[in-house]
Formats: C-alpha cells, structure tokens, sequence
C-alpha cells in the first residue's frame, strides 16, 4: 500500500512532463517558410499547364525546369532527376536559387518603381 501512496507523485510528475512536452510541440514556427508564394503559384500553373501530361508523382523534373530553367540548368542539368526521385539536398539549393531570383526581380521592380516616382 506504502509503495503505490510513493509512486503516485512520480505519475502526477510523468504526467506534467508528457502535457508539457505536447504542449511544447504545438508553438507556432518563428521561423520563415521555405517556399514563398510566388514560388508554390508558378509551380502549380506549371504543374497544370505544360506538366500536366506527368503523373504528379514524377512531374518534378518538369516543374522544376518550368519554374525557373536557369536555377534548374545550375543544379540539375549536369544529372536530370529520374521520375518520383527525391533528392532534399538539390531540391534546397533550387528553392535557394529560385528564392534569389525573386529577390531580386522584386528589388529591380522596386527600383524602378522609385525611379519611376522621382521622375514625375
């Protein structure tokens, strides 16, 4: 009867623990999404437009070379992915490049926006 009264505590402390750690996993990310908006739109219209004759399962190295053929040709053209193969390591320096590249359109779009206004 002693032993159970002793290991009740430990249960009440297990307990905590296990609704802490939930309660830990469930915070909102305070850090950025990988894939802006602009990014996942233009894979999309590639994936119903020119893609659209793949499975969708293996219309990756399409999407890619549709959605930005300079960032595909500078990490996939020496060595095409094979349909439905996952390679995370290429797949980030393409969202890399391709999220270069909107940076900078949007920061030339930007720049001739201002120039645009200081003329008037």
């Amino acid at each position: 009867m002693r032993s159970l009264a002793l290991t009740r505590p430990w249960l009440v402390i297990a307990a905590l623990f296990l609704v802490r750690t939930c309660a830990a996993d469930s915070k909102t990310k305070k850090y950025p999404q990988h894939s802006s908006k602009v990014h996942w739109k233009k894979e999309g219209e590639c994936a119903r437009g020119s893609c659209s004759g793949f499975h969708p399962d293996e219309n990756d190295d399409c999407v890619s070379k549709c959605v930005s053929s300079a960032c595909y040709a500078e990490v996939y053209e020496s060595e095409p992915m094979e349909p439905g193969e996952v390679d995370r390591v290429r797949q980030n320096r393409f969202n890399s490049c391709v999220r270069k590249e909107q940076d900078e359109e949007a920061r030339r779009l930007a720049e001739e926006r201002r120039a645009a206004k200081a003329n008037r």
